[in-house]
Protein backbone atom coordinates (compact mmCIF):
# COMPACT_ATOMS: atom_id res chain seq x y z
CA UNK A 1 0.00 0.00 0.00
CA UNK A 2 1.47 3.34 -1.02
CA UNK A 3 -1.50 5.58 -0.32
CA UNK A 4 -4.64 5.51 1.75
CA UNK A 5 -8.05 7.06 1.16
CA UNK A 6 -10.05 9.11 3.64
CA UNK A 7 -12.88 6.56 3.63
CA UNK A 8 -10.41 3.88 4.87
CA UNK A 9 -9.13 5.83 7.87
CA UNK A 10 -11.72 4.71 10.43
CA UNK A 11 -10.85 1.04 9.86
CA UNK A 12 -7.04 1.34 10.09
CA UNK A 13 -4.83 0.92 13.20
CA UNK A 14 -3.53 4.49 13.08
CA UNK A 15 -0.75 5.53 15.42
CA UNK A 16 -0.26 9.04 14.06
CA UNK A 17 -1.36 11.46 11.35
CA UNK A 18 1.40 13.73 10.05
CA UNK A 19 0.59 17.11 8.52
CA UNK A 20 3.22 18.77 6.37
CA UNK A 21 3.39 22.21 4.79
CA UNK A 22 3.72 22.10 1.01
CA UNK A 23 4.42 24.73 -1.61
CA UNK A 24 1.98 27.60 -1.70
CA UNK A 25 1.28 27.63 2.04
CA UNK A 26 -1.01 24.60 1.86
CA UNK A 27 -1.07 21.57 4.13
CA UNK A 28 -1.28 17.89 3.28
CA UNK A 29 -1.73 14.82 5.47
CA UNK A 30 0.07 11.50 5.78
CA UNK A 31 -0.75 8.39 7.77
CA UNK A 32 2.01 6.80 9.86
CA UNK A 33 1.44 3.06 9.47
CA UNK A 34 3.90 0.20 9.92
CA UNK A 35 6.92 2.53 9.88
CA UNK A 36 5.90 4.23 6.64
CA UNK A 37 4.27 7.54 5.80
CA UNK A 38 1.38 7.04 3.40
CA UNK A 39 -0.17 10.06 1.72
CA UNK A 40 -3.89 10.44 2.41
CA UNK A 41 -6.09 10.89 -0.66
CA UNK A 42 -9.72 12.01 -0.95
CA UNK A 43 -10.12 10.66 -4.50
CA UNK A 44 -7.80 8.62 -6.73
CA UNK A 45 -5.65 11.56 -7.87
CA UNK A 46 -6.67 14.11 -5.22
CA UNK A 47 -4.54 14.20 -2.07
CA UNK A 48 -6.07 15.56 1.12
CA UNK A 49 -4.86 19.15 0.97
CA UNK A 50 -6.19 22.29 2.68
CA UNK A 51 -5.23 25.92 3.33
CA UNK A 52 -5.00 25.52 7.12
CA UNK A 53 -4.18 22.94 9.76
CA UNK A 54 -7.67 23.40 11.24
CA UNK A 55 -9.26 22.52 7.88
CA UNK A 56 -7.13 19.36 7.59
CA UNK A 57 -8.04 18.31 11.14
CA UNK A 58 -11.74 18.93 10.43
CA UNK A 59 -11.57 16.80 7.27
CA UNK A 60 -9.87 13.99 9.22
CA UNK A 61 -12.51 14.13 11.97
CA UNK A 62 -15.27 13.89 9.34
CA UNK A 63 -13.80 10.53 8.37
CA UNK A 64 -13.61 9.17 11.91
CA UNK A 65 -9.95 9.86 12.44
CA UNK A 66 -9.38 11.31 15.88
CA UNK A 67 -5.85 9.96 16.21
CA UNK A 68 -2.77 11.79 17.36
CA UNK A 69 -2.05 14.55 14.84
CA UNK A 70 1.37 16.17 14.51
CA UNK A 71 2.71 18.95 12.32
CA UNK A 72 6.16 18.54 10.79
CA UNK A 73 7.74 21.93 10.24
CA UNK A 74 10.79 22.09 8.00
CA UNK A 75 12.75 25.30 7.82
CA UNK A 76 13.49 26.29 4.23
CA UNK A 77 15.76 29.05 5.58
CA UNK A 78 18.08 26.46 7.18
CA UNK A 79 18.14 24.56 3.89
CA UNK A 80 19.27 27.71 2.06
CA UNK A 81 21.90 28.63 4.66
CA UNK A 82 23.34 25.10 5.07
CA UNK A 83 22.58 23.12 1.89
CA UNK A 84 25.14 20.41 2.68
CA UNK A 85 24.18 19.91 6.34
CA UNK A 86 23.89 16.26 7.34
CA UNK A 87 21.05 16.90 9.77
CA UNK A 88 17.65 18.33 9.07
CA UNK A 89 16.05 21.00 11.16
CA UNK A 90 12.54 19.55 11.04
CA UNK A 91 10.41 20.13 14.09
CA UNK A 92 7.57 17.80 15.14
CA UNK A 93 4.72 19.59 16.92
CA UNK A 94 1.81 17.75 18.55
CA UNK A 95 -1.52 19.31 17.62
CA UNK A 96 -3.59 17.66 20.33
Amino acid sequence: MTKVFTDQLAALPITEIVIKVIEGGRYTAFLALEGKLLRIFELDNTPLCRRSVAEIKAALLEHGCGSRVVLIHHSANDELMMPDAATTSSMKLALG
